[in-house]
């Protein structure tokens, strides 16, 4: 557990009327399970065990709302307008093609995966397979991950196949 402590600085008597923010941060560990899969290079191979996060759930929008709310000055319902507001601009630049940068959060850009021509005249649009959003974490979250520690969640047992 870390402690991070700011104040306004000067007199010990302006200090005590000073402003105090105590940050604890927490480091979590992060749970992996042993997955066995096979090594997609070569599908012949042996199988090998290879780490997994292991989710531990998942924060819902209002969870988020309410925590994010109970750490600052601002009301649920302004968080909620706030985030909606992000959603919503951010469907609208990625889906003019531009990427959105979040500060050191983080951007978000579009990317298109499908068949290939050899010649350009020869593409067409219905050739365009796949559509996903890509996140690329920012300085925030890439300073997060080297501190970050891990804690064996133990071998997840492989799948049954039941023969009829």
């Amino acid at each position: 557990m870390s402690y991070l402590c700011i104040t306004t600085g000067g007199s010990p008597e302006v200090q005590s009327n000073s402003l105090l923010i105590t940050l604890k941060v927490n480091k979590m560990s992060v749970s992996y399970q042993l997955v066995q899969r096979p090594n997609p290079k070569d599908r012949l191979a042996p199988k090998k065990y290879y780490a997994s996060v292991k989710n531990s759930g998942m924060t819902e929008f209002e969870t988020l709302c309410t925590t994010i709310a109970d750490r600052g000055t601002c009301i649920k319902g302004d968080i909620q307008a706030a985030l909606d507001g992000l959603i919503f601009t951010m469907k609208q630049s990625l889906s003019e093609g531009r990427i959105v940068q979040l500060g050191e959060f983080g951007n978000f850009r579009m990317s298109l995966g499908g068949d290939g021509v050899e010649n350009s005249e020869d593409y067409a649009t219905s050739m365009i397979l796949r559509k996903r959003i890509i996140f690329s974490p920012g300085k925030l979250l890439k300073d997060m991950m080297k501190t970050m520690t891990f804690k064996s969640a133990g071998v997840k047992a492989p799948a049954v196949v039941v023969e009829p």
